[in-house]
């Protein structure tokens, strides 16, 4: 069933309803330096107060949203990007889901795991899914859907983000472990998800299909600008200039 994602911050997933709690300020394992293919993850946990000194971008500030790197389009296969969510406690509409991915048409499987795997796996094989999960869901099924190559990008909210960041660490495309969607998820999310359209834009502008292409970094931008709390400026930078070109 196809359905709206809920309100992240609302509630905790059922499944974390009996793991240690966190304390009250936000937490943060946000896996910053992506790499194609195989990357592996640097996990960063902060707070609302600290930041980790390890694993802090060198380039760009310690807070700036670090895209996944550039991944071709092949247009005779693709199809579209994928937004499915897994815990069925995420009940709550918030548009900025929505929003941020293009589409109301998000896939909630309800705490199904089975019905999950089989719609990632069989339904979504031309396809950029973006999975959004809670941590107690989430250490079951990412084992069994991280390496199928049509999964771009995992997201984890979760009550103990410590815990979940320990195993979460050892699947590279993992980009969140948060249990402050505004604060961390949300932002993340639109800035993976304005790479995919600039890597969509790409290959359409390479086809000769500038209009089509000046959708997709229309949308790249817009969520740079409305989305990303601190976006890379080299991508924002890039996406001007792919705007540019499609005029």
């Amino acid at each position: 069933m196809s359905k709206k994602p809920s309100n992240l911050s609302s509630k905790n997933s059922q499944s974390d309803s009996n793991e240690h709690r966190s304390p009250e300020n936000p937490l943060l394992a946000q896996f910053a330096y992506a790499t194609a293919p195989g990357y592996k993850p640097q996990p960063q946990a902060t707070t609302s107060n600290s930041t980790a000194s390890a694993n802090q971008p060198t380039k760009t500030g310690s807070n700036t949203l670090i895209p996944l790197p550039a991944q071709p389009v092949n247009l005779a296969t693709f199809k579209d990007l994928k937004f499915i969510t897994l815990d069925d406690l995420l009940v709550e509409t918030r548009e900025i889901y929505d929003d941020i991915s293009g589409t109301f048409e998000w896939e909630m499987c309800q705490n199904q795991e089975d019905r999950c795997i089989n719609y990632i796996r069989d339904k979504c094989t031309n396809n950029r899914v973006f999975f959004i999960t809670s941590g107690g869901l989430g250490k079951s099924i990412i084992p069994k859907i991280h390496d199928l190559p049509q999964v771009y990008a995992i997201y984890i909210y979760c009550a103990d983000v410590l815990y979940h960041q320990g195993w979460a660490c050892k699947f590279s495309k993992v980009r969140v472990v948060c249990n402050n969607d505004d604060q961390y998820l949300l932002p993340q999310f639109a800035v993976d998800v304005a790479q995919a359209n600039m890597d969509w834009g790409d290959a359409l502008l390479k086809d000769g299909k500038r209009d089509a292409a000046k959708k997709k970094f229309e949308k790249a931008d817009e969520n740079l600008t409305k989305h990303a709390r601190i976006p890379d400026p080299v991508m924002v930078n890039q996406v001007k200039s792919k705007l540019a070109e499609c005029k």
